[in-house]
């Protein structure tokens, strides 16, 4: 009797091992995907800059991406995903900062620190809670770079959810855009600890409870959803109907309760799409410009058109 009541509390130890340490950390402390591209592979002209947050002293590495100045109409500060960087190959990042130039939009793309070149804080992602930070410098940046046209962050995924913490902070921007944005931190952790495993999210779960309790992700009323619901910025929120990591449904109630949240769900992707097998898992996250460019670049466009001068 003595034994197993011995074997029940390692296995109890052992899993509350796993969902309080060994889970998190895997999944705040990703691998850290290289720059192998730069925006002169897509025929751009650009600037490396370093940028400093205010929290630490981390240097940030990001690219400058001038329109002309003589028909430019904004500027477009963009943050990448979650383990991604700023060329983000998952997004077509490039492709998209040629698109929003040519459009006569100004791009600065920066790392989040712990990815790309620039720095790490030891403290792995923080689902925007401080990236914030980041996003504000990059902002800071742009604004004094050209403070007469209107400028507007842009965030796919966790740079969503960075952007919206940054803006609930204070930060001066005319616009957002949100592509796919990490809303609900729990639902995302635990669908994203299925991409990589195939396992079912709910056994996530407690490993996403520990995630926001113990290793400091955003919760509760300090996650993106709920930091979104106060905003009173125009917002165009672009969502992907199948999106398996950041799914609809929280974009969806976003809309519903935000008034100056405008929702466009991108066109459906069929399940024997080409672009699929690539990405396995993670499936139609983020897809909505490498599928439907001109659909996308258009709401973009007009969003942007809608702001003024």
């Amino acid at each position: 009797m003595k034994t197993r009541t011995w074997i029940t509390l390692l296995l109890l130890t052992g899993l509350a091992l796993l969902y309080a340490v060994v889970i998190p950390r895997a999944a705040i402390f990703p691998e850290t995907q290289p720059i192998t591209m730069t925006p002169a592979d897509v025929g751009l002209e650009y600037e490396d800059i370093t940028l400093i947050p205010a929290d630490r002293p981390l240097r940030l590495a990001a690219w400058w991406m001038p329109a002309d100045p003589d028909t430019a109409v904004a500027t477009m500060v963009f943050s990448h995903g979650g383990g991604s960087n700023r060329h983000s190959q998952f997004f077509r990042a490039l492709d998209f900062y040629r698109a929003m130039v040519e459009r006569g939009v100004s791009v600065l793309a920066l790392d989040l620190r712990n990815h790309g070149e620039s720095a790490a804080d030891g403290r792995g992602l923080g689902f925007g809670a401080t990236e914030k930070y980041d996003a504000r410098a990059a902002i800071d940046w742009a604004r004094l770079k050209v403070p007469e046209l209107p400028l507007i962050a842009m965030g796919i995924s966790m740079g969503g959810a960075t952007l919206i913490q940054a803006t609930s902070d204070g930060a001066p921007i005319d616009g957002l855009i949100l592509l796919d944005p990490l809303l609900d931190t729990h639902a995302t952790f635990a669908r994203g600890a299925w991409t990589e495993t195939g396992l079912p999210p709910s056994l996530f779960l407690p490993a996403a409870w520990a995630a926001t309790n113990l290793w400091g992700l955003p919760g509760g009323a300090q996650q993106a959803f709920d930091r979104a619901l106060d905003l009173r910025l125009p917002t165009l929120l672009i969502q992907d109907p199948g999106d398996p990591v950041t799914t609809a449904e929280h974009a969806k109630a976003l809309a519903a309760a935000n008034p100056t949240v405008r929702l466009w769900v991108a066109p459906q992707v069929e399940p024997d799409n080409p672009e699929l097998p690539w990405r396995q898992r993670w499936g139609s996250h983020v897809i909505a410009f490498a599928l439907f460019p001109q659909q996308t670049l258009e709401q973009i466009t007009a969003f942007i058109e809608s702001l003024g001068h």
